[in-house]
């Protein structure tokens, strides 16, 4: 538990300081306002593709996985996406030193569980109210189909369900160099989601925002994970399973839904004030959860 929480805090204490470090360039006008579009489109069009398409082409799926992924899309469905990329990794990885194969599970999880809603259903979402409730939900799905992001998972689930091995030479050293560079990509998502987020944040009022926040916090950092344990307990997942699970749907709030939110039309210093404020009270609940579960 002591470890766990050491890695959360300096998860946490990682990103917080890279969102300071991008308001101090707003400050001093290396990053402006008129550029929060382009970081915006850094993620989603850029960054996030390349992610999730090595995150899937690279991991094998099981049957438990998939179970699993049931859950974790049933559990966002009720309470939305969380940071499960963010500090889920993190956390798997110091709650399970030297055990790559249960990192390997985890990105399934989260990419499947997590990645087709929030880039099909949260797009669309997104976009619908970006638009101010005129346009259709379809007109969303529309356009998330012609998105790099959608194309990226489409990739992603055909190359690892066809799980090619070519046998050439030059071929494989090609397709090594093209999944170190995608690698190097994604790597830089978190740098894009802290400009954009630094570039929305605004100063809003804890009064306004004070019942939204209890009602995230209630159904995101509680609800969420106790529905997904209890489901994977009636399942009998496999230990290893259940605990991932349990990890990844505590997570708080995505700091790359906001930019989504952000990106699409919606109100960004909203998403990030609440991006901000679950990411603090986190840091109570998860202990909590996992004190009364594992």
């Amino acid at each position: 538990m002591i470890s766990v929480y050491s890695s959360l805090l300096q998860s946490l204490a990682i990103i917080v300081g890279l969102i300071l470090v991008c308001l101090l360039l707003r400050r001093k006008g290396i990053i402006t306002e008129n550029e929060r579009p382009v970081f915006g489109r850094l993620v989603t069009d850029f960054a996030l593709p390349a992610l999730i398409f090595s995150g899937l082409a690279s991991q094998r799926i099981e049957a438990d996985e998939l179970l699993a992924v049931g859950i974790m899309a049933f559990a966002l469905l009720v309470a939305s996406f969380g940071s499960s990329s963010t500090l889920g990794y993190a956390l798997i990885s110091q709650a399970f030193p030297k055990d790559p194969a249960t990192l390997a599970e985890a990105v399934v999880i989260s990419e499947l569980g997590v990645g087709i809603l929030i880039f099909s259903v949260g797009v669309a979402v997104a976009i619908y109210f970006g638009q101010g409730g005129r346009g259709s939900p379809t007109s969303g799905i529309r356009t998330f189909i012609k998105s790099p992001i959608f194309i990226s998972l489409v990739l992603g689930l055909s190359y690892t369900l066809l799980e090619p091995s070519p046998s050439n030479p030059a071929l494989k050293t090609a397709l090594d160099l093209l999944f170190r560079m995608l690698d190097a990509i994604g790597s830089a998502l978190v740098i894009f989601v802290a400009m954009a987020i630094a570039l929305m944040l605004r100063p809003i009022p804890l009064r306004k925002l004070g019942g939204l926040i209890v009602a995230v916090a209630l159904i995101k950092l509680l609800a969420k994970p106790f529905l997904a344990f209890g489901m994977a307990e009636a399942m009998d997942l496999p230990m290893t399973v259940t605990e991932i699970l349990l990890i990844e749907t505590a997570m708080p709030s995505g700091t790359v839904a906001a930019v989504v939110a952000d990106r699409y039309g919606c109100d960004g210093s909203i998403a990030s004030a609440l991006v901000i404020a679950t990411y603090g009270l986190s840091l109570l609940t998860i202990p909590l959860i996992m004190l009364l579960t594992i």
